[in-house]
């Protein structure tokens, strides 16, 4: 990770527990950090891991201790503004672009967190810091949909973990001449850049984009459950291990195909729109009878991996609905049904 910002007289120390960066002048900072949130004046900002139980989370006494204790065992600058609650230097990303610098950091393994920081090397006025953050925010929101991080199966926004956003400039400045709200946009698109670009970076450190057994563990979805649904229907042969090693392997090696991808993400996608009653005058709650282009998806993924005898499969399993089959939705339940009937029969075609 790069260990420089764009202010030159800010200092910048990094390790595998924690992010300082401290600055005798300070910084005119807002944002929604654990503790100095707000329109603050600070001389540090700290990203740090501190423990937390989920089940009993430190209380704001129990946080400032913990800052004070940190500050007075690593010479931090007073006062700081703090992220806390974990901190991984393999996500960390700092993107520098003239005089911007943002900075993120992600956990996506643990509780889908992120903590952002964005260095400014100009004095602004607070309401063009605070247009600045807007443009954080936002642009932190691009890059999750960039890299597929947003939807309803996976990510709530509105359920971030401990997440963090600061945005700090190197002093305050109350009065903006006409002639500098140009320069006020140019800044606000730099600052989008270099969240964004971050942003994305941090994802892939994380190990975005997805693969699509990713976003089949997204619907709750485990390959040993379509293992599980596909024995449930088995006939004319004893059920053993050796079929369930064939099957597992059938179903990853279907994986492969680039059609049954395309349908499986497409009926993802679909299902998701559909439960939010994203189209208007579609409601398909209740799988209502004249719906059968899922069917029709289903068939054409059975088709896909084991030719025309998949299809008459499909209608088994389609009408029996065996294991994780009958908890999906009405546009998944056909898609998985069309894989697990597909891969039944083609470990069955010699």
């Amino acid at each position: 990770m790069e260990t420089k910002i764009c202010i030159n007289d800010a200092t910048f120390k990094m390790d595998n527990k924690s992010l300082v960066i401290q600055r005798d002048d300070g910084f005119l900072s807002i944002g929604s950090p654990t503790i100095g949130s707000g329109v603050k004046t600070v001389k540090s900002i700290i990203n740090f891991g501190a423990k937390y139980d989920e089940d009993s989370p430190l209380n704001s006494k129990e946080e400032e201790k913990f800052l004070e204790d940190f500050i007075n065992d690593n010479n931090v600058f007073k006062p700081a503004a703090a992220m806390m609650g974990y901190y991984d230097i393999k996500s960390s990303v700092n993107i520098t672009i003239g005089n911007v610098t943002a900075l993120v950091n992600a956990d996506y393994e643990k509780n889908n967190s992120m903590n952002i920081i964005v260095i400014i090397d100009k004095k602004l006025n607070e309401r063009t810091l605070l247009r600045l953050f807007k443009a954080v925010v936002e642009a932190k929101s691009a890059a999750l949909w960039d890299y597929g991080v947003i939807n309803h199966f996976s990510f709530d926004p509105l359920d971030g973990g401990m997440e963090s956003i600061l945005v700090a400039c190197s002093g305050s400045d109350e009065f903006t001449a006409p002639e500098e709200v140009e320069d006020q946009f140019n800044l606000q698109k730099i600052v989008e850049k270099c969240v964004r670009d971050a942003t994305g970076g941090t994802l892939r450190n994380c190990g975005f984009p997805k693969s699509v057994i990713d976003f089949i563990n997204d619907v709750g979805i485990e390959v040993e459950d379509l293992v599980e649904a596909g024995m449930e229907l088995l006939v004319g042969v004893e059920r053993n291990e050796e079929i369930s090693i064939k099957l597992h392997n059938q179903i990853l090696k279907s994986l492969e195909d680039l059609n049954v991808v395309s349908f499986i993400i497409a009926g993802i996608r679909l299902e998701e729109d559909y439960e939010k009653h994203r189209v208007k005058g579609v409601n398909v709650d209740d799988d209502p009878a004249y719906l059968y282009s899922d069917e029709v998806m289903g068939m054409a993924v059975a088709n896909q991996i084991a030719g025309t005898k998949a299809i008459f499969n499909f209608k088994r399993y389609d009408e029996a609905k065996p294991g994780v089959i009958g908890n999906l939705g009405p546009v998944l339940d056909d898609i998985f049904a069309g894989l697990v009937s597909g891969c039944m029969s083609k470990i069955f075609e010699d």
